[in-house]
């Protein structure tokens, strides 16, 4: 997987959006592959015009019941989790998330300070148990960002 940079995702995304996940939700479809809907509820819009309170990412696989179908560069996502989201809408005006796990950043919030910092597979601090950690140090890219900056990047880029 080859590692986009900030703008570029930001040029490519058709939205931009910080808030939190409310809701997964798996299904089948007609052919009963597995997809999963994420509900996020809508903190801010970066990029891309407003489309209520909430918008609603479909991706390919999940888990139902027994069923497990999922890909190691689909984002992975969590209710309660922050989250800023570079996406597109396909044909259906479905939110897809950008890059796959690229075009999500992880939000962490320091409790003593409330200061907030994102991650992603390439960009921001790697978690301590991620074995990309190393790749990302020799990269040059093991350093802290933060939302604040994120954002600005996005504005910038998206001018």
């Amino acid at each position: 997987q080859v590692s986009l940079s900030i703008e570029t995702l930001a040029a490519k995304a058709e939205a931009v959006v910080h808030g939190k996940v409310v809701r997964l939700s798996c299904q089948r479809d007609d052919q009963g592959r597995l997809f999963t809907m994420v509900q996020l509820k809508v903190v801010e819009q970066v990029k891309g015009r407003q489309r209520g309170g909430m918008l609603t990412i479909v991706q390919g696989g999940g888990v139902l019941g027994r069923r497990i179908a999922r890909s190691p560069l689909q984002p992975r996502y969590r209710v309660g989790g922050e989250v800023v989201l570079f996406v597109v809408f396909n044909s259906r005006d479905e939110a897809v998330t950008l890059g796959l796990n690229q075009g999500k950043f992880d939000v962490a919030r320091q409790s003593e300070t409330g200061s907030a910092t994102v991650r992603n597979p390439f960009h921001g601090l790697a978690k301590r148990d991620d074995p990309r950690a190393v790749v990302k140090r020799a990269l040059g890219q093991a350093k802290p960002l933060t939302l604040a900056e994120l954002k600005r990047r996005v504005r910038r880029a998206a001018k």
